[in-house]
């Protein structure tokens, strides 16, 4: 399947995410939340990845991609434990813009440590993004 139609696909159920962790934190422990979010995300990407033939301990080990790999999941897991707690604690209206800043901060990473080309189309996106968010989240 084309990469435009998966995340559009991934747009769509991210969108939904934060109003439903929302109104069920009215009740339940963001720290629960994310524990039973993220468990069912995991139990699901690996089943996908068993259907599809995937051996885990192929591509796992204590190389450089591996270890790489593994610091990118602590990094994740403050990332989302972090986002749920705001979620719990302030407006959606305000936290989801904010957290949505993640993707132009990754966009400047890839520019500065990938060496990814910055063109100034990107730039002036990556300024009105910075508006946008500073708008939305007022």
């Amino acid at each position: 399947m084309h990469w435009l139609i998966w995340v559009l696909i991934s747009l769509v159920f991210y969108g939904m995410m934060p109003p439903l962790v929302k109104s069920a934190m009215k009740e339940i422990p963001s720290y629960v939340a994310a524990t039973v979010t993220n468990a069912i995300l995991c139990s699901l990407a690996f089943i996908v990845a068993k259907i599809q033939g995937y051996s885990f301990t192929e591509h796992l080990s204590f190389d450089q991609p591996s270890l790489i790999l593994y610091a990118a999941g602590g990094v994740l897991a403050v990332a989302i434990i972090s986002y749920y707690k705001a979620l719990e604690l302030g407006p959606i209206s305000s936290v989801v813009p904010i957290f949505g800043m993640h993707i132009a901060l990754a966009s400047v990473i890839g520019f500065i440590v990938l060496k990814e080309s910055i063109t100034p189309t990107k730039g002036l996106g990556l300024l009105f993004a910075i508006l946008a968010v500073i708008l939305i989240s007022r």
